[in-house]
């Protein structure tokens, strides 16, 4: 059964969204009169909080190649994974799609398997109004979700609207120490993200023909038995100058009596 590969991206391109939806994020700082002096845009990275504050706490030395980090900064990263029946779909269900080369074939795909994807996302700042610049800039998006349009596959050309929900804030103060140890205000926030994953794609071939049986029931039941007659079977072929791109034949199909 397994053993056939296939590799959709769908987890990779998850990820990325989410790192996305905070890549634009800045602060502003101004003077006792309100006048912007200086405006930072905040720098995200994927890793976990504790490899940025081991840079954090080293010092800089130029001539080493060591150079401290500097803050505000952001990182993600993405922590667990773990099915969501509630949004289970009809598993038989197909997604299908012309094939890129050959006219007589379709593509097909199956319902995807819902899953939920947890992140944090770190805020490292070293002052607090820092801090709440940039929470104030994403707080407000999520009631508690905000939902981002993804391209799940690009080969199926398969759009969903994916909603990314906040679960939970919590604050770290690492001012402590001696008077030379840098302070790292961090604020973790948890996510949901709420996507699917898709099994392997398989081509399969149109119908260009149908052999039906068809009988009047209304008609004959009318007549007495002694003339009533057998159901005919009837070819029904596809016209070709009426395709319908929209049709799972690839045909409109029609007949007449």
């Amino acid at each position: 059964m397994f053993g056939t590969y296939f590799y959709n991206k769908n987890i990779r391109n998850i990820v990325i969204l989410f790192g996305t939806i905070f890549n634009d994020i800045s602060i502003r700082r101004v003077n006792s009169s309100n006048v912007v002096q200086e405006e930072i845009k905040v720098p995200i990275a994927y890793g976990p909080s504790e490899k940025f504050l081991v840079r954090l706490r080293e010092a800089t030395d130029i001539s080493k190649g060591k150079i401290g980090l500097t803050l505000p900064r952001m990182s993600f990263e993405f922590t667990a994974i773990t099915y969501d029946p509630t949004r289970k779909l009809v598993t038989g269900k197909q997604f299908k799609k012309a094939h890129a080369t050959d006219h007589t074939k379709l593509t097909r795909i199956f319902t995807p398997t819902p899953y939920n994807f947890d992140f944090n996302l770190s805020i490292m700042v070293k002052n607090s109004d820092d801090g709440t610049q940039i929470l104030e800039q994403i707080l407000p998006y999520f009631a508690p979700a905000y939902s981002v349009t993804m391209n799940e596959s690009s080969s199926m050309d398969i759009k969903r609207d994916i909603p990314v929900i906040f679960t939970g804030l919590t604050t770290e103060d690492t001012y402590e120490g001696d008077f030379l140890a840098r302070r790292a205000l961090i604020h973790t926030l948890t996510f949901t993200v709420q996507g699917f994953l898709y099994g392997p794609t398989a081509d399969i071939g149109i119908i260009k023909e149908v052999d039906i049986a068809k009988y009047d029931e209304t008609t004959q039941a009318a007549l007495p038995s002694a003339n009533r007659t057998k159901a005919s079977n009837t070819d029904i072929k596809p016209d070709p100058t009426t395709a319908d791109v929209e049709d799972d034949f690839g045909y409109t199909t029609t007949y007449t009596e």
